[in-house]
């Protein structure tokens, strides 16, 4: 009986969880759609206040706060980057050298960094690709990186509790599947050719696009989650019910602006 009990007040409570987890991304959509809905200059303001949020839930998370006022110093370096250098692969190398120096084992103070580089780094991207919506540059961008990424989660989440069997990377992340992953891919590639299909003259590209975007937010989800293991944390924050922090709902987010500004710079967007 005890034990019926116990199951119970358990699906209960998951039940909870998840008509929370609704309730919250039904409020987080509705934001984003009144903020599109009034504007340019309100998808600005509130893609700022994001990365305001980003960035102290992201420095209390590490320790920024108390342990190494120095940490405030980097992501200001990568977000002016762009601002004084033209070429944006520039910013994306600065990275790179970043990264490197982290593979140092023993100085977890370099993890740190880089992982501050990299979310600060993708943020001014997506930054960057908003805010050209005023002057009426490239207006779908914006749209077809979110439903990549949305497509991509939603289908990795679906196919791998449906699905999933085999895992992607435990290293990283223990519950991440190659079933979800492939259903990530199959879902982004219906999105796009449902909704964007058509916006450049070559369709092979457009695929590969897609293809690659899908790629990077799928390495984002990961990173993020082998960052929390690294750091010893559960969540990045408690500031959305039922999800986490900023950084557990934008993980993906960061790794495809990451990767689609590349393609950009590279000439390669759409």
């Amino acid at each position: 009986m005890e034990t019926k009990a116990g199951r119970h007040i358990e699906s209960i409570a998951r039940l909870s969880n998840f008509s929370l987890r609704l309730i919250s991304a039904a409020i987080l959509l509705l934001i984003v759609f009144l903020a599109f809905y009034m504007g340019p200059k309100a998808v600005s303001v509130l893609s700022g206040l994001i990365a305001l949020l980003l960035y102290l839930e992201t420095l209390k998370g590490i320790g920024g706060y108390k342990n190494n006022k120095a940490l405030f110093a980097l992501p200001l370096i990568g977000l002016a980057c762009p601002f004084f250098l033209e070429n944006m692969v520039v910013t994306i190398l600065f990275l790179a050298v970043v990264s490197i120096i982290s593979l140092h084992p023993k100085e977890l103070r370099w993890f740190r960094l880089t992982i501050v580089s990299y979310i600060f780094v993708s943020q001014y991207l997506f930054l960057k690709i908003i805010c050209e919506i005023p002057e009426g540059l490239n207006t779908h961008q914006p749209a077809f990186l979110l439903m990549v990424v949305i497509a991509s989660d939603t289908g990795g989440y679906v196919f791998g509790k449906v699905f999933g069997r085999n895992k992607l990377a435990p290293k990283f992340s223990p519950n991440k599947t190659l079933e979800g992953s492939l259903g990530g891919f199959i879902l982004a590639t219906f999105g796009w050719f449902l909704f964007f299909r058509g916006f450049s003259e070559n369709l092979i590209l457009e695929f590969i696009l897609v293809i690659l975007v899908c790629v990077c937010a799928q390495i984002g989800d990961l990173l993020e989650s082998y960052a929390k293991r690294r750091l010893a944390m559960n969540d990045s924050g408690r500031l959305i019910p039922g999800h986490g922090g900023i950084f557990d709902r934008l993980d993906s987010i960061l790794g495809a602006t990451f990767g689609y500004s590349l393609m950009i710079a590279l000439g390669f967007g759409i």
